[in-house]
C-alpha cells in the first residue's frame, strides 16, 4: 500500500508544466523530422506536402511513430544527448535513403545496413573516391560531435516515473493505432509491400523503415501443424505425374537488369538492343515474369527462383540470403536435383562474397561455385563490371565436368549500374530518340549497348548448345528492370516489377505463353523437363494443373515455407541433403613446378587467374599473372625445402582467401 502511494506521489510530483512542455517540444521535433525525412525520400519539398494532403492519416502516424522514439529520451538522465542521438539517427538514415535513391529505385531498409559487409565493392562503383572520403570525414565528425555532446551535457534532474508512464502509454497507443489503421486500410499491411517504392510512397519513410527493422522471416500461419504440412505434401504427390526417366540438363541464366527495351513507349532505336531474345520468344515458351524488386535486389529474384518461396511472406525489405546461414539448409532446385543424381553448379562473373554467395550456395546444396576469381580471360566494361561473354565457356565447363546430368545456375552482371550521366570516349552506346532528360538519355544509351552485348551472349550460348550432345534446357530471365526509375506509363507491356523469361532447349518443346511469378519459374522449368520433385515445386505445379489457382494457394505456400524455415515439422522429419563443403570451380588450381629465371621464378601449373597469389612458407609473395598456366614470382629468393602453394584471393579483399592449391616443396 505504501509503495503504491509512494509511486503515485512521485508520479504526481513529476507531472509538471515543464515536463508537459518538454513532451510538446518532442512532438514538434517529430513533425519537423518527418517533413525533413519525407522531403529527402521524395527529393521534393512540394511532394512532401502532396503526401500530407493526400494521405494525412499516414503522415501523422509517421509523426507519432517518430514522437515515440524521441520520447525514449525521457527515460535517461542525459535526456538532451539521447534526444539528439535519436533525432540524428532519423536524419542520418533519411539522408542515406536519399543518396541510395539517386542510383537505384528501391528505398533503403534496415537490411541494407546489414548488407554493407558483403556489398562494399559495389559502393565503390557508385560513389567516387573523393565523395567516399568526404562521407567518411562527415561520419567521423558526427561521431566526434556525439562524443563531445556526451561529455558536455550534464545529467539532468530525473523524471523517470513520468518518462516511464509516458513511454508505456505512448507505446500502447502506437500498437493499437497501428493495428487499427491497418485494419481500416489507412495504412498498408506489411504483407502488401511487394512493391517497396510504392509502399514507401503511400505510407511514408518512418513506418516502412521501422517495419523493415522489426519484421523478418515467415510468420506462423494460424492453422500450422505438422499434420497439415504432410497433408499438403502428400496431396501434391498424388496429383502430379511421376518424374520422367530421361530428364535433361537444366541451365538457368539470370540476366542482370535485362528486359526488352522495345517496350519503352515513344523511343526509337538505331539498333535493336535484344534481337536474339526477341527471336527466341517467337518460337519457345515465354512470358512476363513478376519479380520481387525494382532496379536492385538481384539476390531476392535469385532466391525466389531457387527456392520457390514468395518473398511477400517475409519481412519488409528482407534479404533471405543474409539469414540462410542461421536457417541452415533449405529445399532448393539444387537439393531437389541433387537427390535425382544431378551435379549442381553455380556461376557468377562477380566476386564470390557478393551477397554472401560463397556461404549461401553451400546452404542451397550447390556442389561447385565458379566466381569471377576463377575465370580467365575476363573483359570489363567501362564501369568495371565483367562482360557476360565469358559465361558461355564457364557453362560448358560445368556441363562437361562429369558424366552426370547437371544443374547450372548462372548469374550475369554486365548491364549493372550505376549508369553514367554523360558519355565519354571509352564508352560505346546505342543512339535513340524520344527521351527528354539529357542525363537519363546518356545513361540509357550506355545501358542499351551493354544490353545488346548481353543479348549477344544469349544468342552465343544458344548457338553453342544447339550441337551439344546431351539434352539441355536453358531458362533465360531478367532479374529486375534497370535503375532508371521506369514508370508504368512509359511501358507498352508489363510494369515496373515485370521482366520476361524464355525457355529454350536443344530438342523440341511445346510452344506456350504463360505469365509467371518469379517463385513459380523454377517449378515451371522442372515441369518442362518432366521433373515433379520437391514439396514447394510440386505445390506450384499442382496449382498450375486443373485445380486452378484456388484461394488456399498462398496459405499452403506460406505454411510450407514456415515449416521449412522455422519449425520442427514435416521437413525436419523428411530431411534434406546435408550440404557438402563448397568447391570453387569445377577445375582445381594446380601447382606443378617452380623454375628459377633471370627476372624471378616461373611458377607452372593450371587454371591460374589474375587472382592467383603464390604463398611461400605461408607468406604471400609478389605475384604477376602471365597466363592460366604460368605465374611469375618476384622479389623472393627461394631456398631448398621451401613450401609453395597458390591461393585464390577475393576480388574485393586480397586478405580474403577463397581456396588453396596443392603444395609443392621447392628443390634447388
Amino acid at each position: 500500500m505504501t509503495k503504491r502511494h509512494s509511486f503515485g506521489e512521485a508520479l504526481r510530483s513529476q507531472c509538471t508544466k515543464q515536463n508537459f512542455m518538454r513532451v510538446a517540444q518532442y512532438a514538434l521535433l517529430a513533425l519537423f523530422t518527418v517533413v525533413v525525412s519525407e522531403s529527402l525520400s521524395r527529393h521534393s519539398f512540394l511532394d512532401t506536402f502532396r503526401y500530407l494532403w493526400e494521405r494525412p492519416v499516414a503522415f501523422f502516424y509517421d509523426v507519432y511513430l517518430v514522437f515515440f522514439t524521441l520520447s525514449l529520451a525521457l527515460l535517461f538522465r542525459r535526456r538532451n544527448f539521447i534526444l539528439s542521438l535519436v533525432f540524428g539517427t532519423w536524419i542520418g538514415i533519411s539522408v542515406a535513403n536519399s543518396i541510395l535513391l539517386t542510383f537505384r529505385s528501391m528505398p533503403m531498409t534496415a537490411r541494407d545496413i546489414w548488407l554493407l559487409g558483403s556489398t562494399r565493392d559495389i559502393i565503390e562503383k557508385y560513389i567516387p573516391l573523393p565523395a567516399m572520403i568526404l562521407l567518411m570525414l562527415i561520419i567521423s565528425a558526427l561521431w566526434g560531435l556525439i562524443l563531445f555532446v556526451w561529455l558536455l551535457v550534464r545529467k539532468q534532474k530525473g523524471s523517470r516515473w513520468f518518462g516511464l508512464v509516458h513511454c508505456l502509454i505512448t507505446a500502447l497507443v502506437l500498437v493499437g493505432l497501428t493495428m487499427g489503421l491497418v485494419q481500416a486500410n489507412w495504412l498498408d499491411s506489411t504483407t502488401e509491400f511487394s512493391n517497396l517504392p510504392a509502399a514507401y510512397d503511400r505510407n511514408g519513410f518512418a513506418y516502412c523503415f521501422a517495419a523493415s527493422l522489426v519484421t523478418g522471416g515467415v510468420s506462423e500461419p494460424e492453422n500450422y501443424s505438422p499434420n497439415e504440412v504432410e497433408e499438403i505434401v502428400e496431396g501434391t504427390k498424388i496429383e502430379l505425374p511421376d518424374t520422367a526417366q530421361d530428364t535433361p540438363n537444366l541451365v538457368f541464366v539470370q540476366l542482370e537488369s535485362f528486359f526488352d527495351a522495345n517496350y519503352m513507349k515513344d523511343l526509337g532505336y538505331t539498333t535493336n538492343p535484344v534481337p536474339n531474345f526477341q527471336a527466341l520468344k517467337k518460337c519457345w515458351p515465354h512470358g512476363l515474369l513478376s519479380v520481387p524488386c525494382i532496379g536492385a535486389g538481384t539476390a531476392n529474384t535469385e532466391f525466389e527462383v531457387l527456392t520457390g518461396m514468395n518473398l511477400s511472406h517475409f519481412g519488409v525489405g528482407e534479404y533471405p540470403y543474409t539469414t540462410l546461414v542461421e536457417m541452415g539448409s533449405v529445399e532448393s532446385l539444387a537439393s531437389v536435383l541433387q537427390e535425382l543424381g544431378y551435379a549442381t553448379h553455380a556461376i557468377h562473373n562477380n566476386n564470390a562474397t557478393f551477397y554472401d554467395r560463397h556461404i549461401v550456395y553451400e546452404k542451397l546444396s550447390f556442389q561447385t561455385f565458379t566466381s569471377l576469381e576463377y575465370m580467365d580471360g575476363v573483359e570489363f566494361n567501362p564501369l568495371g563490371w565483367a562482360k557476360d561473354t565469358v559465361l558461355t565457356e564457364e557453362i560448358l565447363k560445368c556441363l562437361r565436368s562429369d558424366e552426370k546430368k547437371d544443374l547450372v545456375f548462372t548469374v550475369s552482371v554486365q548491364p549493372h549500374g550505376k549508369y553514367p550521366t554523360e558519355l565519354t570516349e571509352d564508352m560505346k552506346y546505342i543512339s535513340f530518340v524520344g527521351m527528354e532528360d539529357e542525363e537519363r538519355e546518356a545513361g540509357f544509351s550506355y545501358y542499351l549497348h551493354e544490353l545488346y552485348e548481353t543479348d549477344f551472349f544469349v544468342g552465343d550460348l544458344v548457338r553453342t548448345l544447339e550441337s551439344f550432345e546431351e539434352k539441355t534446357i536453358v531458362v533465360f530471365y531478367g532479374d529486375h528492370l534497370p535503375s532508371f526509375n521506369i514508370q508504368q506509363e512509359e511501358l507498352s507491356l508489363g510494369d515496373s516489377q515485370t521482366t520476361e523469361y524464355v525457355i529454350w532447349a536443344n530438342y523440341p518443346l511445346d510452344f506456350a505463353e504463360r505469365n509467371l511469378q518469379t517463385y513459380q519459374l523454377g517449378a515451371y522449368a522442372l515441369h518442362r523437363a518432366g521433373i515433379y520433385e520437391g514439396a514447394l515445386f510440386r505445390l506450384h505445379q499442382a496449382y498450375s494443373y486443373p485445380r486452378g489457382i484456388a484461394e488456399e494457394y498462398q496459405d499452403e505456400l506460406q505454411l510450407l515455407e514456415y515449416d521449412m524455415l522455422h519449425s520442427e515439422g514435416y521437413f525436419a522429419q523428411e530431411g534434406l541433403p546435408e550440404p557438402q563443403p563448397l568447391r570453387y570451380d569445377v577445375e582445381d588450381v594446380r601447382l606443378i613446378a617452380a623454375v628459377q629465371q633471370e627476372e624471378g621464378y616461373r611458377i607452372g601449373g593450371s587454371h591460374f587467374t589474375p587472382y592467383s597469389v603464390v604463398y611461400v612458407n605461408d607468406q604471400p609473395c609478389n605475384t604477376v599473372y602471365c597466363s592460366d598456366t604460368e605465374l611469375l614470382l618476384l622479389d623472393k629468393e627461394l631456398s631448398n625445402e621451401d613450401i609453395l602453394y597458390v591461393v585464390q584471393i577475393s576480388a574485393v579483399d586480397e586478405l580474403d582467401i577463397l581456396s588453396q592449391s596443392n603444395s609443392l616443396i621447392y628443390k634447388e
